[in-house]
C-alpha cells in the first residue's frame, strides 16, 4: 500500500512541536512550581485547621472554643482566597470567587450564618484538608522527575562527590567521567518527556482545585434563578392579560357610558332649544351616567394602584377593603407605621386577592385579616371559614400572589383542607426595599458614612446595646464563679469559660466603640471621598481585634502554666499582617504614581 511520507512527516512534526511548546511555555513551569509548593502549603494549612478545629471542638463545652471555631471559619476562607490567587498566577486558571454575595444590610451574625450555609465554604475546607495528601503525591512526583533528569544531565559535574561507587542506577554505576557523559542523554530524555508530563499533571491538579475552589453551580441559587425565570414569564403574561382586561373594561364600561352621556346631552340640547320639558329628564339621566362612569373609572384605578394606599397608608387601605367586601371581614392586626412602598403594595394586593377569592369561591360566612411587621419581616395572614380546597397552582390569582411576594424575597403558604376553610400566609422581607438605618446594637446594617445629625443618637444606641450585652456576659461569668465556689472544686476550671467570655466581650466592645463610621462632615473635608478615613478605620479595627486575640492567647498560656511562651509566634504573625495592611495604601500610591 502506498504510504504518504508527507503526512507522516507532518504528524511527527506536530508531536515534536507540542513537546517543544510545553517545554518552552512559561505556564508549564508555573504549574510545576505549584506541584512543588502544594506540599508546604498543605502542611501549613492542615496544621492550622486541624489544630484550630480540634481545640475549638474540645473546648466548646467550656465556651472558650466557640470564638475559636468562629475564627477558624473566617481563617479557612482567607486561606482559600489566597489559594485561588496563587492558582491563578501559577496555573493560569480562571478560579472566580464562588461565594454567595452578602445580603445588603446584614449584621455580623447574619453574615456568619450565611457563610456557614454557603456550600463554597465547606468545599474550601475539603480542599484545604486534602491539600496535604495531594501535595505529598505531587511534590514526590515532581521532585523525583526533575531530580532524576537534572541529576543525570549534570552527572559529569557531581558524580565524583559520591565515593567510592559513584551514582548508583540499579545495574549501572556511574563512577567515571566517561560513564557520566554517557548518561547525560538519559537525563535529557527524562526532562524532555518529564516536563510536559509534569505540566499535564499540573493541569490535572488545577482541574481538581477548580472542582472545589471554583465557581460551581449552587443548587440553591440555581433553583432560585429557575423560579425567578418562571415567575418572570408568568408576570409578563399576567401583565399582558391585565392590559387586555383594562382595555376591555374601558371599552365595555366607562367608554360606553361616556358615549351614552354624550348622546343624552346632545338630545337634551336639541329638546331644550325646542322648549321640550323632557330635556330636564335627559340631563338628569346624563348626570347618572356620568356618576356611573366615574365609579367604574375609580374601580379600575383602584385595581391598578389604590390612591388610598398611597395617601393614607396600609392600615386605612385594609379597612377600606374590609368595608367593600361582600363577606364580613375583621381586621385583627395592622401596622400603624408606614412600610416601604413595594411591601405595602404587595401586602394590599395579597389581602385584596384573598378577599376576592373568599367572595367568589369560598362560600364563607366571615374572614379575618392580620398584618404584622416585626424582625425585619411582614407577615400577612388571611383566613376564612369557607369550604376550603384551594391550591396555589389552581388559579392565576393565587399564582400571581406567589410571584408578587417572591419578588420581595418572600413566600406564600396555603392551608386549605376540604371543609376546613382557607388560610393564606405571606411573608415578605422589609429589606427588599432597604431603608438606611444605623442600628444600635451594631448587628444590623452598617453605614459607610454617618450623618452628623444622627451620630450622637446612633453612638448612644450602640453603647446602650453594648452595656446590655456586657451585663449579660458578666452575669454568666458571676454564675460560673458562684457555682465553682459553692461546689468547692479543687481546680480553677472557671478560668477557661471566663477567658472565652472575655474574648467575646472584648471584641464586641472594640467593634462598637472603635467601629463608628466616618461622619459626613469628615468625608466632605477629605480630598479622596473618605477612602483614607475608611482605610484608617479598617486598620484600627483589625489591629485592635488582633491585639485582643493575642491577649486572649496570653491568658491561655498563663492559665495552662506552660513554660514555653508560644503566643510569641501569634504576636509576630499578627504584627506582620497589620504592617502589611498599613503599607497597602503606600503600594497603591506608588502604583498610581508609576502609572501617571
Amino acid at each position: 500500500m502506498p504510504v504518504s511520507t508527507a503526512a507522516s512527516a507532518r504528524r511527527s512534526l506536530t508531536r515534536i512541536g507540542s513537546f517543544l511548546h510545553d517545554i518552552l511555555e512559561p505556564r508549564t513551569y508555573g504549574r510545576i512550581a505549584y506541584l512543588i509548593l502544594a506540599l508546604p502549603l498543605g502542611i501549613v494549612e492542615s496544621t492550622i485547621l486541624v489544630t484550630a478545629i480540634s481545640v475549638g471542638v474540645s473546648t466548646a463545652v467550656a465556651l472558650i472554643g466557640i470564638p475559636i471555631l468562629i475564627g477558624t471559619v473566617y481563617a479557612w476562607r482567607w486561606l482559600a482566597v489566597h489559594e485561588r490567587r496563587m492558582l491563578r498566577r501559577l496555573t493560569g486558571g480562571p478560579f472566580p470567587s464562588p461565594y454567595r454575595p452578602d445580603a445588603e444590610g446584614a449584621g455580623r451574625w447574619a453574615r456568619l450564618g450565611a457563610r456557614l450555609a454557603d456550600p463554597a465554604t465547606w468545599k474550601d475546607l475539603v480542599f484545604l484538608l486534602l491539600q496535604l495528601p495531594a501535595g505529598i503525591a505531587s511534590f514526590t512526583v515532581a521532585v523525583v522527575v526533575l531530580g532524576a533528569g537534572a541529576g543525570l544531565l549534570l552527572a559529569p559535574a557531581w558524580y565524583w562527590v559520591i565515593e567510592p561507587d559513584g551514582i548508583e542506577l540499579g545495574l549501572l554505576s556511574v563512577d567515571t567521567l566517561g560513564k557520566a557523559f554517557a548518561v547525560m542523554p538519559l537525563g535529557a530524555l527524562i526532562l524532555l518527556f518529564g516536563i510536559p508530563a509534569l505540566g499535564a499533571l499540573g493541569r490535572l491538579y488545577a482541574w481538581f482545585a477548580g472542582l472545589l475552589l471554583g465557581s460551581n453551580a449552587d443548587p440553591v441559587l440555581t433553583a432560585r434563578v429557575t423560579a425567578l425565570q418562571d415567575a418572570r414569564s408568568r408576570i409578563i403574561a399576567a401583565a399582558d392579560s391585565e392590559r387586555r382586561r383594562i382595555e376591555r373594561d374601558l371599552h365595555d364600561g366607562a367608554q360606553q357610558r361616556l358615549v351614552a352621556l354624550a348622546l343624552n346631552l346632545r338630545m337634551a340640547e336639541a329638546r331644550a332649544a325646542k322648549g321640550d320639558p323632557q330635556a330636564a329628564e335627559l340631563i338628569r339621566s346624563a348626570g347618572e351616567e356620568a356618576g356611573l362612569a366615574l365609579k367604574e373609572l375609580r374601580d379600575l384605578a383602584r385595581g391598578i394602584h389604590p390612591a388610598i394606599l398611597t395617601n393614607r397608608g396600609l392600615r386605612v387601605a385594609l379597612e377600606d377593603l374590609a368595608t367593600r367586601s361582600t363577606v364580613p371581614v375583621e381586621i385583627l392586626e395592622s401596622p400603624e407605621e408606614r412600610l416601604p412602598d413595594p411591601v405595602e403594595a404587595a401586602a394590599y394586593f395579597v389581602v385584596s386577592e384573598c378577599l376576592a377569592n373568599v367572595s367568589k369561591h369560598a362560600e364563607a360566612e366571615s374572614a379575618t385579616v392580620a398584618v404584622r411587621a416585626e424582625d425585619g419581616q411582614v407577615t400577612v395572614t388571611v383566613a376564612d371559614d369557607g369550604r376550603g380546597g384551594a391550591a396555589l397552582g389552581s388559579g392565576s390569582g393565587l399564582q400571581g400572589l406567589e410571584d408578587r411576594v417572591g419578588a420581595l424575597n418572600g413566600n406564600v403558604e396555603l392551608e386549605s383542607p376540604p371543609g376546613g376553610g382557607t388560610r393564606v400566609r405571606a411573608v415578605m422581607s422589609l429589606a427588599a426595599q432597604p431603608v438606611p438605618v444605623a442600628h444600635a446594637s451594631g448587628h444590623g446594617p452598617q453605614r459607610l458614612v454617618l450623618p452628623d445629625a444622627e451620630a450622637p443618637g446612633v453612638i448612644a444606641r450602640r453603647r446602650r446595646g453594648l452595656r446590655v450585652r456586657l451585663a449579660v456576659l458578666a452575669g454568666v461569668a458571676l454564675t460560673l464563679v458562684a457555682i465553682w465556689a459553692l461546689t468547692g472544686a479543687p481546680n480553677a476550671w472557671p478560668v477557661w469559660p471566663l477567658l472565652g467570655l472575655a474574648l467575646v466581650g472584648g471584641l464586641d466592645a472594640w467593634l462598637v466603640l472603635a467601629g463608628v463610621p466616618p461622619l459626613e462632615s469628615q468625608v466632605a473635608r477629605s480630598d479622596d471621598g473618605g477612602r483614607a478615613l475608611r482605610r484608617r478605620r479598617s486598620l484600627r479595627l483589625s489591629a485592635g481585634a488582633l491585639a485582643i486575640l493575642n491577649v486572649f492567647l496570653i491568658g491561655i498560656w498563663l492559665a495552662s502554666g506552660s513554660g514555653y511562651f508560644w503566643p510569641v509566634w501569634s504576636i509576630l504573625g499578627c504584627a506582620i499582617a497589620v504592617g502589611l495592611k498599613a503599607l497597602r495604601p503606600f503600594d497603591e500610591l506608588r502604583r498610581s504614581v508609576r502609572s501617571t
